[in-house]
């Protein structure tokens, strides 16, 4: 009885979407990505693209279309036949904070994108100027409160999640600090600053900071995750010490054009997460800072939601409305 109806399920399948009756894949695939190039998400995804092609015997492509937070690559993703054959490669600055922060993204997130896998996590870190003289997530809330409008925090640009996550811990904190946002994703020049002690408080992804930390110059005291991680497994979470805090979701996934078939989307979410379980590839990812998910489809879109809500009412608590 459950062998005929799961033949007949798929004889549905084949009848309801044409391109499932045929081996999928039988041609190469492309990936756009919002990503910038060199930055710990490209890296990602390029290594999970080579590691696709040698899964599925078809060459995987990454196609780099950064800029504007990623809305060039969703924007053109969005236009582009949902075959499976072209899926987009977004962070959740692009998918979730950028379209609460701007009324002209272009797309509409639960709209225009079928979600696949939340391929990988890349937790944000709280890391500070050293002449502040603090060593803990606390000691610099009490130096905050002290020092009143003293603190500057940078980000890549208004709307992105090291934006949210600095007004998220302003929130939780009850502390003043002002946003400064650089232009053109430039996690260089935010560095540079925090090393001369222009910006006091960055949130970097993990990379972003060990060029640095052996200056001296700068202090890494915690990371906006909900678990320790395996890199740094000394360095508390900052919500160990500030427990109202919203984590702000910091991940990379991949999403195909509305109407992309459920067959197909879950057949790419199997082989990336086949590829998410390689040992050799968790390591790599692991040094660069990242955390492997892969979830499915359905679980992407749920999390979504619940982030979207969760970062509206924030944006609503602490003032910040859309342009």
């Amino acid at each position: 009885m459950m062998v005929r109806l799961a033949l007949a399920a798929l004889a549905y399948l084949a009848t309801q979407h044409p391109v499932f009756a045929q081996a999928f894949p039988d041609k190469a695939i492309r990936i756009i990505s919002g990503t910038q190039t060199g930055t710990s998400g490209d890296l990602a995804g390029r290594l999970l693209a080579q590691k696709l092609t040698a899964q599925i015997g078809q060459p995987v492509i990454f196609e780099s279309r950064p800029g504007a937070n990623g809305q060039i690559a969703a924007n053109y993703a969005k236009t582009l036949p949902p075959d499976g054959y072209n899926i987009a490669y977004l962070a959740s600055s692009t998918v979730i904070t950028g379209p609460l922060m701007s009324k002209s993204v272009g797309f509409d997130t639960f709209k225009d994108f079928t979600p696949i896998s939340m391929a990988v996590g890349a937790p944000l870190h709280l890391v500070v100027n050293s002449e502040l003289g603090v060593d803990t997530t606390a000691g610099l809330v009490e130096y905050a409160k002290k020092n009143p409008g003293k603190l500057n925090y940078g980000s890549v640009g208004r709307g992105s999640v090291f934006h949210f996550q600095g007004e998220a811990m302003k929130a939780a904190a009850g502390i003043d600090m002002l946003h400064v946002p650089y232009t053109g994703a430039n996690n260089a020049n935010i560095i540079g600053d925090l090393l001369a002690n222009r910006v006091q408080v960055y949130f970097p992804a993990y990379p972003a900071t060990l060029a640095a930390l052996p200056t001296g110059k700068i202090k890494l005291l915690g990371v906006f995750y909900d678990q320790r991680v395996k890199w740094r497994p000394d360095l508390t979470t900052v919500k160990e010490e500030l427990q109202n805090l919203i984590t702000v979701p910091s991940w990379f996934g991949f999403l195909g054009p509305a109407g992309l078939p459920a067959p197909i989307a879950a057949r790419l979410q199997a082989e990336i997460g086949k590829a998410l379980q390689d040992p050799e590839i968790a390591k790599k990812l692991e040094d660069v800072g990242i955390v492997p998910i892969g979830n499915s489809g359905p679980e992407m879109t749920s999390l979504m939601r619940q982030y979207t809500d969760d970062l509206g009412r924030l944006a609503k608590q602490v003032g910040i409305e859309p342009q």
